[in-house]
């Protein structure tokens, strides 16, 4: 035995057009309000041509409000595009005369809120990784920052040596050369100059003599064991006298025998803090 079972309605399962496309369309259908509100030209757009009018009668007996600012967005929300500047016309691709069927594919755009609920989460993940970022580089700063800082405090500690010594050698300098002047002008501390020199090439010649006398093996030899005697004159009028701080020293010892207590300086560390050398010398140049 065999059922026919019944077929499913064509449709059932469909939604209809939002109830205000639906009311909508019934407004501008009506011919008796073309005055108000009408179809355009080509039947694929509709024109208000009294806002104010349209606002006053048909929105509070349709939406139950007269804000046709409010009737507008309504329609953006439901895709309808305003398609001429100079009066409120508006067009959908599926809002045609005759067409009423095709209500039903308009579709409400998703509301504001879950759009700015999306906006927000994407966002909210953007502004996670910039946090983020941002952390990390402030993290790296401040290590930089300790990094300098204790780089700064090494220079000053060095630059505070660095002026304590300068200052060190400029008084020991200053010390040397007003006492190397004051000497100099002695006829004595010249004399015990000249003597020195004097003796310092004769005991040249008296090597030599030996060296000539035992060959050339022995002056090896003997130059090895005896290096010559250095000297630096420096300049004519001290007669060519002038050796180097060993022999100046020697020569301000032999003179503070004959001065007396003039040499206390030397007591007072100016030898000992600071040696005479090859550059001491040629100091002594510019100041004689």
């Amino acid at each position: 035995m065999e059922y026919n079972l019944p077929l499913p309605l064509e449709g059932l399962k469909e939604t209809g057009p939002a109830a205000f496309l639906t009311k909508t369309y019934n407004i501008v259908e009506d011919s008796c309000t073309n005055n108000i509100v009408s179809w355009s030209r080509d039947n694929n757009s509709f024109i208000v041509w009294e806002p104010e009018t349209f606002a006053l009668i048909f929105l509070p007996r349709c939406f139950k409000h007269n804000n046709f600012s409010s009737f507008v967005r309504q329609l953006n929300t439901y895709g309808f595009k305003k398609i001429d500047t100079e009066r409120w016309e508006f067009a959908n691709e599926y809002f045609l005369k005759g067409e009423r069927h095709l209500l039903k594919n308009i579709k409400r755009r998703k509301t504001s809120s879950q759009t700015q609920t999306q906006s927000l989460e994407g966002g909210r993940f953007r502004l996670e990784g910039e946090i983020h970022e941002l952390r990390r580089d402030r993290l790296a700063l401040e290590v930089e920052l300790v990094r300098l800082r204790r780089k700064q405090e090494s220079v000053k500690t060095y630059l505070h040596l660095m002026e304590e010594k300068l200052k060190v050698t400029e008084v020991k300098q200053e010390m040397m050369i007003n006492f190397l002047l004051k000497k100099i002008k002695k006829p004595s501390f010249l004399q015990s100059l000249r003597k020195r020199k004097l003796q310092g090439i004769k005991n040249r010649e008296q090597r030599q003599e030996v060296i000539s006398s035992h060959g050339v093996e022995d002056h090896e030899t003997f130059a090895k064991a005896e290096p010559e005697e250095c000297g630096d004159d420096i300049g004519d009028q001290f007669g060519g006298v002038f050796s180097y701080g060993d022999e100046l020293h020697i020569a301000s010892m032999e003179d503070q025998g004959q001065e007396g207590d003039e040499m206390e300086m030397d007591s007072e560390g100016i030898w000992k803090g600071f040696v005479l050398s090859e550059e001491m010398c040629d100091l002594g140049k510019h100041f004689i």
